[in-house]
């Protein structure tokens, strides 16, 4: 019987992944700084129509601190995560 789903397991899941891959990116980028070669981290290009609606309007209103702390309240982001996607906005 296959197993069974709900958003908030997926979320869940989905918020360990993006964790994961955080740490490995700061991993690459230390590794790449002792080694002295260029690295640059990928941008989050994530659509506003993907994003909450209270994380734009609060962008819009010029409160980005409080956008990117509404985006890991709302989805489990990361520090990092969360200030790039507001960042892209």
């Amino acid at each position: 019987m296959p197993a069974e789903y709900s958003a908030e397991r997926l979320n869940a899941h989905f918020a360990a992944i993006s964790k994961r891959f955080d740490q490995l990116e700061r991993q690459v980028a230390l590794l790449s700084e002792k080694a002295g070669v260029p690295y640059s981290a990928p941008t989050s290009e994530v659509p506003t129509s993907e994003v909450p609606k209270e994380v734009v309007d609060l962008v819009q209103a010029g409160k980005t601190v409080e956008a990117v702390k509404k985006y890991r309240e709302i989805t489990g982001a990361s520090s990092d995560e969360a200030r790039n996607v507001v960042g892209a906005l």
